[in-house]
């Protein structure tokens, strides 16, 4: 499993999200298992990348298994609960 975090430097809902994504795979104890990738929504690199991606609000944040989407949250992190069950995650 993978996390894709569209974000920007000194956005203040993207560092939110990473940190609020952070927390939780800690707790659950799967910061070995996802996979985390940052992609730069302010350089160039960056923004061919989101196009490609549909990708037009920061943050977003796309949880994939594969080349499968699972799950897409815009302008902030996805509630616990939500993300949890989407990855499979034993309450």
């Amino acid at each position: 499993m993978k996390l894709v975090f569209f974000v920007k430097q000194e956005c203040p809902a993207c560092i939110n999200a990473k940190e609020k994504i952070g927390f939780f795979l800690n707790k659950w104890e799967m910061t070995d298992s996802v996979a985390i990738e940052l992609v730069d929504a302010g350089t160039e690199d960056g923004l061919i990348e989101a196009a490609m991606q549909g990708v037009g609000e920061i943050p977003t944040i796309i949880l994939r298994n594969g080349e499968e989407e699972l799950g897409r949250w815009e302008k902030k992190a996805p509630v616990s609960d939500v993300l949890m069950q989407l990855m499979g995650v034993d309450a």
